[in-house]
């Protein structure tokens, strides 16, 4: 990790880090065992890497919840306070949005919608081939295009976006 930040660093990129493994199915691994990111461990993981953002296991997982997430309010909290690095929520796809709304005000300043993207995309293209039975890849593509628009704008209102552009740019700059 420590060589991918000082290349990424020299280019001006900003890393995002985890330390061990999130819960749940991601490019066909499965992690089964759920373990939860100590505080001590990743205040001395951010503070030697200098990393843009900071992914913790604190109970989520990669993928659909099979059951009830067993989200750790306090340790994001902790882990915020111990590292001072915006912390990057790994597995949001089907959480409640009271738990987003509650991750962003610990600290988490990302939100990982994966699954949720990759469905959407997927379930659109299949839509729009069951509704058209004339095949023309621009129209489906368009279809899937306003699927994602769709779905980009429930997310950002849902995380708290919406009319901040360029507040947040500004922050960037």
């Amino acid at each position: 990790t420590r060589k991918v930040v000082d290349i990424a660093t020299k280019a001006g990129i900003g890393v995002e880090a985890e330390i061990g493994e999130i819960h749940g199915v991601e490019d066909d691994m499965v992690v089964e065992a759920v373990h939860y990111t100590d505080p001590a461990e990743a205040e001395k993981f951010c503070r030697e890497l200098d990393l843009a953002a900071f992914a913790a296991a604190i109970g989520t997982a990669h993928g659909y919840y099979k059951g009830e997430p067993d989200v750790k309010f306090e340790l994001i909290g902790e882990i915020n306070r111990r590292t001072n690095t915006p912390m990057a929520l790994h597995g949001g796809t089907g959480l409640d949005d009271e738990i987003i709304q509650k991750c962003i005000k610990l600290g988490c300043a990302k939100i990982n919608i994966s699954t949720n993207l990759k469905h959407v995309f997927i379930d659109s293209f299949v839509d729009y081939h069951q509704k058209n039975k004339k095949y023309e890849p621009l129209h489906v593509l368009g279809a899937q295009f306003e699927a994602l628009k769709r779905l980009f704008k429930e997310k950002i209102a849902q995380f708290g976006g919406t009319n901040r552009a360029s507040e947040l740019l500004s922050k960037v700059a």
